[in-house]
């Protein structure tokens, strides 16, 4: 079966630092992505991990890899074949595509069905646009059913066990059927690393790129930045040091602590 690993190749907005961000909202535009290293989000580098865990358990798995955007996202491809993803392909698109979750997924539901994928993982949402709608708009299109918050991917013969959790329960599925899986990496999965020959042999990988139409839909733009604090109430506690400390215990610990 084929394994599909749809990912978005975002830039790293934790390098930034915080005058960064005070300039970026002063402009009205947003800080350069350009200018930013391109890397996996989170939940998908979860999403890859868990393919190549299940690869382990049945070698017969061919596992794929796709991105949308331009020529920055190829070391990220490269890294998935190192790691050994039998295809990778990227969907060159010059458009700003952070708030157009439409046409990514058509464009994603197209690679499914040309790779003939029997699976396709994603991510939950990225860092940039947040929307979250990718995963369900790409299962609507393909008319398969998908299941969301999932942190755990096994083989039971010709189909899979999937683990989804969230904050009031956690689940077991038996798939036996193409399905559109959302991850969600809470810190309980970490993509491996591959080891330098397998680097420098993905180094030489020909990755296929595909040229996308251009969108119909308007293009949305940036018009402005708002940055929005968010503190957290307290209380300053002055004077000396042995009455601060009572002052503590009386109006805090001593209610908080049980015998």
């Amino acid at each position: 079966m084929n394994i599909l690993l749809a990912f978005k190749a975002e830039p790293d907005l934790s390098m930034l630092a915080e005058s960064d961000w005070q300039a970026a909202a002063c402009s009205g535009t947003g800080p350069d992505r350009r200018l930013m290293r391109i890397l996996m989000g989170n939940d998908e580098q979860g999403a890859a991990e868990l393919m190549l865990q299940a690869r382990e358990v049945n070698p017969a798995l061919v596992l794929s890899a796709v991105t949308l955007g331009d020529e920055r996202a190829l070391p990220a491809l490269r890294n998935m074949a190192a790691l050994g993803f039998a295809r990778q392909t990227l969907l060159l698109s010059r458009e700003d595509t952070r708030f157009s979750p439409v046409y990514i997924a058509r464009q994603l539901a197209a690679q499914v069905r040309a790779q003939n994928a029997g699976l396709v993982l994603l991510g939950c949402q990225s860092s940039e646009g947040q929307n979250g709608q990718t995963a369900w708009l790409l299962t609507e299109m393909l008319g398969w059913p998908c299941l969301s918050s999932v942190c755990g991917l096994g083989v039971d013969g010709e189909g899979f066990i999937v683990e989804c959790e969230d904050l009031r329960q956690r689940s077991r599925w038996c798939v036996q059927q193409p399905a559109v899986l959302r991850v969600q990496n809470r810190g309980q999965l970490a993509l491996r690393v591959p080891g330098m020959r397998a680097r420098l042999a993905a180094a030489k990988v020909d990755i296929e790129q595909i040229v996308c139409e251009p969108s119909d839909a308007a293009e949305i733009t940036c018009l402005s930045l708002e940055r929005q604090m968010t503190r957290r109430s307290g209380i300053i506690i002055d004077g000396p040091a042995h009455q601060a400390a009572k002052r503590l215990w009386d109006d805090y610990l001593a209610e908080r602590i049980t015998l």
